[in-house]
């Protein structure tokens, strides 16, 4: 990725400009999920976790609770009060054994424009968190626009109260005008009182991802594992100009100035690439070290069982922006629960990733069906300016990245890529790539090579990653 000119960079007013090179490393990760996942319905509902049966979403058969509250925004927006907008929220505790909790929970919207105050639930008999209860409630709030996310924290226990863990199913919201969001989350808060299992006490939710692909999937008790592949090869221009090669290490690699890494931890899988600023370099900046930065802090994370893939990216672009390091970069980053098959990403600016798999019903060996069934959308100010982490004071910040939550199951493969790869294969190419995998070439090399005949032809720039689910 290059800058049209670091001078208009720094001009603009309220983001970054640039344009593509046709010297651009090229980066490709590769991985396959490998149990399939049952079917309930458009909601990521259920859980994996351990051998005690599936939880399922107990709305139908439990009683629903409705407190009601109305955030206090000082005196202005008391005297707006008619300019108030009303969410309907509604919070599904677990059917597992030990899922609820005496425990009380804030609840936080985030939107487009703005944010919530956190709202307390479960604070009292007559709503509480128990196991496969509903709780609802309305929130009046500001206007602030579509939801993003939903941050869900718990309260700490005292070390002598019992129902200490929470297994929360999922979260769900219906906007102002009748819209509506899923933030599915089927994990524990705390510790749980059986089964042994840990989670932490604050959780960004991510909303699901409505596709007709994808709304007969949920990822409900089946576990998943990840076989990955990737890649990074410099552009071969900048090979002869710079003398640039690539760094290929298990978990970790580089070329010029985009990076990439992928990682396991705890019961979580994660993977991600930064395609760094080249034009930077006019000013003595590597932007290079920025992106390696960013995606070591990642992997770091990832490996000790960081899930919330918001809140990786964000201590991420802290740790850089801290140890003082300059340029800027586009990122896209993924994590997928290897207890349900969740998935959830992050993605600012131009790099992305897609899914390739079967649909439902179609049976496993069904190659010539393969299609794709999700595609991260690139978050551009212009065609060609992408958003953007960086340390000037037009960059992004990682709230303005696109956050998403989508199941993945048995044969599905992830292409996790710059957009020197997303803009020069086509879609038709890519799946003909993913059905061509079992050639015994390493997937991520294939996509390279295929990519890198696009990039010598046109002379534009490229990049990329290849990842695939695959049974236990």
């Amino acid at each position: 990725m290059a800058l049209r000119g670091l001078s208009r960079l720094l001009g603009r007013s309220f983001y970054p400009a640039h344009a593509r090179l046709p010297a651009e490393p090229l980066q490709l990760l590769a991985a396959w999920p490998q149990q399939h996942l049952s079917s309930n319905g458009s909601s990521v509902l259920g859980s994996t976790v351990g051998a005690a049966g599936n939880s399922t979403a107990a709305a139908n058969s439990a009683g629903t609770t409705t407190p009601s509250f109305l955030a206090s925004y000082g005196v202005a927006a008391r005297q707006l009060h008619s300019d108030l907008e009303t969410y309907r929220v509604s919070v599904v505790t677990g059917n597992l054994r030990g899922a609820g909790t005496g425990s009380a929970a804030y609840v936080q919207l985030i939107g487009s424009y703005g944010e919530s105050d956190k709202f307390l639930i479960g604070n009292s008999e007559d709503e509480g968190l128990e196991r496969g209860s509903k709780v609802e409630f309305d929130v009046q709030v500001p206007p602030i626009g579509p939801i993003r996310r939903v941050l869900v924290e718990r309260e700490k226990a005292s070390c002598t109260a019992t129902g200490d863990g929470w297994f929360l199913e999922a979260v769900a919201v219906q906007g102002p005008k009748g819209e509506q969001y899923a933030f599915p989350c089927n994990a524990w808060f705390g510790h749980s009182d059986c089964g042994d299992f840990e989670g932490s006490l604050e959780r960004n939710l991510l909303p699901l991802v409505e596709s007709e692909a994808l709304q007969a999937l949920a990822v409900q008790a089946a576990p998943v594992t990840v076989a990955v592949s990737g890649v990074a090869f410099p552009h071969p221009e900048k090979v002869q100009k710079n003398k640039i090669r690539g760094v290929n290490m298990k978990g970790f690699g580089y070329g010029g100035e985009d990076a990439y890494f992928y990682a396991t931890g705890q019961g979580v899988f994660g993977m991600g690439v930064a395609d760094g600023v080249y034009m930077w370099k006019e000013q003595g900046i590597d932007s290079g070290s920025l992106a390696r930065t960013l995606m070591e802090t990642c992997q770091h994370m990832v490996a000790a069982g960081c899930e919330d893939v918001f809140k990786v990216l964000s201590i991420a672009a802290r740790h850089v922006e801290s140890e003082g390091v300059q340029g800027s970069c586009t990122a896209c980053l993924l994590t997928i629960n290897l207890e349900s098959g969740k998935l959830q990403s992050a993605t600012l600016g131009d790099s992305g990733f897609l899914v390739v798999g079967r649909g439902p019903q179609q049976a496993s060996g069904a190659e010539d069906k393969l299609r794709i069934k999700f595609r991260t959308p690139q978050l551009e100010h212009e065609f060609g300016c992408p958003y953007q982490l960086g340390h000037h004071r037009h960059a992004n910040s990682p709230a303005d990245a696109d956050l998403s939550t989508l199941p993945v199951v048995a044969g599905d493969v992830i292409v996790m890529g710059s957009d020197g790869l997303l803009d020069n294969m086509s879609d038709k190419e890519m799946v003909q790539q993913v059905r061509g995998r079992l050639c015994g070439c390493c997937p991520a090399c294939q996509v390279a090579d295929l990519s890198f005949k696009h990039v010598l032809l046109i002379k534009d720039n490229q990049g990329g990653w290849w990842v695939m689910v695959e049974a236990p």
